[in-house]
């Protein structure tokens, strides 16, 4: 079958029983062995029309667009196996499953709960087995053979399911019981809903069980991270290995640290003996068990984890997973944070059809469906869907709860009442306890576990957004009157109680937790102190960093304004609540070079623009430097009207004011406006006297841009020998401050420069010598011109299906950053498609360029780096959430 099966498929899975120990048996002969098998698996299949789906290591995937032709080809594939001559104690061996249901194709693979049943059919089975479920059994013709097996439940934890043994003539049918949760003693409750995802948790989680030097792993997370529903599917995989059993102690309902063996020995069935304490009684019992012990919510009785260790010393061969949102802190304990559910990036959504391939998205469908009959993601939902489960941070309950409102709710709406999400999320399944209910109770339930210390310092942490380092959780939170407690004590507990999470030197909060934080600080008198004390804070490290942005260490000076970009955005947000002009236009300048080079011309625009309307006084020097960036961002953004407007204020007070280098730079605004309109030669003009104006003071910085300025107007001109000397001075200038973005974007313009006059080679090696340091600097709107570069060097020297490439990977680039070609590069750009049009064929043409559209920026880059290669990478990246923001913008003086 060439085209796989829709609608109603039949799904059949296969492995090699006992594999790992046939491997350590026969060492290399195993991949002979191995590949022999593949060949009669696929033989049998395919005569059947069966359509491959997935092979991977010594199991099949396959889909059948009927019951009776998987069936047969299983048949098939055993008679094949058996038939076939095995060296002597090699023998491979098969167990296969097969179930019928309607999962979901998207891009030729399989996805849904059908999928994950039809694998727990074939998990239960033996070698040479073959087992059939229900909905495959009610499809089949009456000549099959089968025998009925009974209800079993399966490792998927739902209810008994009846599974069928298909009868082969002439094979063995006999075979030991399935390896269902009846085959060992367990109390693992059944589950109303299936596990969504979290393969690569069960795994991890699994793999730590089966080391023999661990004995306790706790899985640790905030509320609603579905730790519970974890431990249970790693426990239920793990059934097999503990011949005494599998065992849940439910511990949530416990405030009393005494209680909790009572517990756990109630739970095993045992009753305290007469002048022997239970932990004795208990440790006794376990001493020579084989068993996996579950305690669920222990968070709450920590002070009982010295009762465990004592349990675990006595029986060293059973072992236990604890879900708590705080660790035990006992010897040999392993701790496993399990994270949200992984989500996909708003701004780069695939085609609605593959949505479920992210865990999140494929949950909150599946719980929708089960709420809302006809329930269906669509070209018109599919974003509010993916953007819910964003702001929900991906966590498990919040997206249960959240689904259960499509009843009444359509996603867009769902999507516009989230800024109350704990108010919103309420209503859980009636046989969840209240703190799983709704997402405040089980957010509260950790909250009421911290000390009032702890719990200070955690409202008042509500302030940052985005999260915040050490350092800023010292400047802003223990100003405000004393915490009680060491901050960094402080933020540990935090973090290991679940409320806060720590990655690369950062500390933060999911969204739905950080806003029951900023409900708490509200209640407080500190909340109008914490938000200050927050911006004033943030206003230092802006001009810290705009201080250094053009220096040896503008890198860190940029990565620490990108870590702090939504904090700033607070703090902005706070300035113009409060009416706070003086920080707001100190904020505003700090931040004017970082809002250009990140090619965030807009958002830079509005704020400055608030800035000068919230402080009308003239005269003023920070109003001028104001004026300044409003300028550039909005003339960059193409609002030419309000750069106008900004430009002749600035000039009137620069002049004013009297300061030289300010009226230097007025003039290079004016120099661009005049060649935003065409008039390039008044622009040169202009340029020309902010240059000579510059040298006449000690203003490197200042001459370097407005040197890169004029470099600009020659070319526009056609002066390219004016153009090159004015550009490399620039260059010698920027590289002499150690102004790694300037130097970056000039020698990207000499790279143009000298293409113009005809040394292709020469600007492919600036280009391509430029695009690391680019890369490193985040220049995307830059890095997108240089593949046009690129793209029209190969396309001149020959080379039609790489230039294509290339200009297209660039035009999507472009897009995908908002830029808008200078005249003299789009005439480039138009010379090189009307080359590759006179050098392809249309439908080559049109084929290419589709190669290269869909190569993301980082995906382009490594193709533009390769040596003349024509092989495109393997797959691409995904560029990030971030990528329209990080660009670059030109010089200004």
């Amino acid at each position: 079958m060439t085209d796989p099966p829709s609608g109603t498929v039949t799904l059949l899975f296969s492995d090699v029983e006992g594999s790992t120990k046939l491997l350590q048996r026969i060492g290399d002969a195993y991949a002979d062995l191995l590949d022999k098998h593949r060949a009669l698996l696929r033989r049998s299949f395919e005569a059947h029309g069966g359509f491959e789906v997935d092979t991977e290591g010594d199991a099949f995937f396959v889909a059948f667009g009927s019951a009776n032709d998987a069936v047969a080809a299983a048949a098939e594939a055993q008679q094949a196996l058996a038939g076939q001559e095995w060296p002597e104690n090699s023998e491979i061996r098969v167990r296969i499953g097969i179930h019928t249901g309607e999962p979901r194709l998207i891009e030729q693979r399989y996805v849904g709960l059908d999928v994950h049943h039809a694998a727990r059919v074939m998990a239960a089975g033996h070698g040479g087995q073959v087992l059939i479920s229900q909905p495959s059994r009610d499809l089949l013709d009456v000549h099959y053979n089968l025998r009925d097996l009974g209800e079993h439940r399966l490792k998927d934890l739902s209810s008994p399911q009846r599974l069928y043994q298909l009868q082969i003539d002439g094979l063995p049918q006999e075979f030991p019981a399935l390896k269902t949760l009846e085959n060992r003693p367990t109390n693992l409750p059944v589950q109303p809903t299936a596990l969504i995802g979290r393969e690569r948790e069960l795994e991890d989680v699994g793999l730590l069980l089966r080391r023999d030097d661990v004995q306790i792993v706790t899985l640790t997370g905030p509320g609603g991270t579905g730790k519970t529903r974890l431990s249970l599917q790693a426990a239920a995989e793990l059934i097999e290995q503990f011949a005494n059993g599998v065992f849940f102690v439910a511990l949530a309902p416990i405030s009393d640290q005494a209680l909790v063996i009572p517990t756990i020995a109630q739970t095993l069935g045992l009753r305290e003996q007469s002048g022997e304490l239970l932990q004795q009684t208990l440790n006794e019992y376990l001493r020579d068990k084989q068993l996996l012990l579950v305690l669920d919510n222990l968070e709450q009785i920590t002070a009982a984890a010295p009762s465990i260790a004592s349990l675990l010393r006595t029986a060293e061969q059973v072992k236990v997973l604890v879900t708590s949102r705080t660790p035990l802190n006992i010897s040999g304990e392993r701790t496993y944070d399990v994270p949200p559910l992984r989500l996909p990036d708003p701004a780069r959504l695939p085609r609605f059809e593959a949505l479920t391939q992210y865990e999140a998205v494929a949950l909150f469908i599946e719980r929708a469906e089960a709420a809302k009959a006809g329930f269906a993601v669509t070209n018109e939902n599919a974003p509010a869907i993916a953007e819910i489960c964003v702001r929900l941070d991906g966590l498990p309950l919040a997206l249960e709860l959240a689904a259960g409102r499509v009843r009444v709710l359509p996603p867009q709406a769902l999507l516009g009442r989230l800024d109350q999400r704990l108010k919103l999320l309420t209503g859980g399944a009636q046989d969840l306890e209240e703190r799983q209910r709704t997402l405040r109770a089980t957010i509260e339930w950790s909250y009421e576990l911290l000390t009032p210390e702890e719990q200070r310092l955690f409202a008042r942490l509500a302030v940052f957004v985005g999260g915040c380092t050490i350092e800023a959780v010292e400047g802003v939170c223990d100003r405000d009157g004393p915490l009680g407690l060491d901050v960094l004590d402080g933020l540990t507990s935090l973090v290991e109680k679940s409320l806060l999470r720590h990655t690369d030197e950062r500390f933060w909060m999911l969204e739905t937790i950080r806003e029951y934080a900023a409900e708490r600080l509200a209640e407080t008198e500190e909340a109008a102190r914490s938000r200050a004390r927050h911006a004033e804070y943030l206003l230092l490290v802006a001009e810290d960093a705009a201080d250094r942005l053009e220096g040896p260490d503008g890198l860190a000076a940029y990565a620490r304004l990108d870590a702090e970009r939504e904090n700033l955005r607070a703090a902005l947000t706070w300035a113009v609540e409060v009416n706070r002009a003086d920080i707001l236009m100190r904020l505003a300048v700090a931040l004017g070079q970082f809002w250009m080079t990140r090619g965030w011309y807009a958002e830079g625009q509005t704020w400055l623009q608030q800035a000068l309307a919230s402080n009308e006084a003239t005269g003023s020097a920070e109003r001028l430097k104001t004026l300044r960036w409003a300028f550039w961002c909005s003339k960059e953004r193409g609002d030419l009207s309000a750069a106008q407007s900004f430009a002749e204020e600035r000039r009137a007070l620069a002049e004013q004011l009297g300061d030289a280098t300010e009226i230097s730079g007025a003039l290079s605004s004016a120099a661009a406006m005049a060649a935003a309109e065409g008039d390039y030669a008044r622009g040169h003009a202009l340029d020309a006297e902010a240059v000579a104006r510059l040298r006449t003071v000690d203003e490197k910085a200042g001459l370097a841009g407005a040197l890169g300025n004029l470099g600009e107007r020659a070319l526009q001109l056609g002066d390219l020998v004016g153009a090159r000397a004015a550009k490399n001075e620039a260059l010698a200038l920027f590289e002499e401050l150690g102004n790694q973005r300037g130097a970056a974007h000039v020698a990207h313009d000499l790279g143009w420069i000298v293409l113009a006059e005809g040394l292709d080679r020469e600007a492919e090696r600036l280009w391509r010598e430029n695009i690391p340091r680019l890369q490193e600097l985040g220049y995307r709107i830059t890095l997108a011109l240089s593949l046009l570069g690129l793209g029209i060097v190969a396309s001149e020297r020959g080379d039609s299906r790489r230039g294509a490439r290339l200009a297209a990977a660039a035009e999507r680039a472009r897009e995908e950053v908002g830029l808008v070609l200078e005249s003299h590069e789009q005439e480039m750009a138009d010379r090189c498609l009307r080359s590759l049009e006179a050098h392809l064929p249309p439908d080559e043409l049109a084929l290419t360029w589709a190669e290269g559209r869909a190569l993301d920026l980082d995906a382009a880059l490594a193709y533009a780096l390769e040596q003349e290669s024509d092989q495109l990478p393997l797959h691409s990246c995904p560029a990030g959430p971030d990528a329209k923001a990080n660009t670059a913008g030109p010089a200004q003086p």
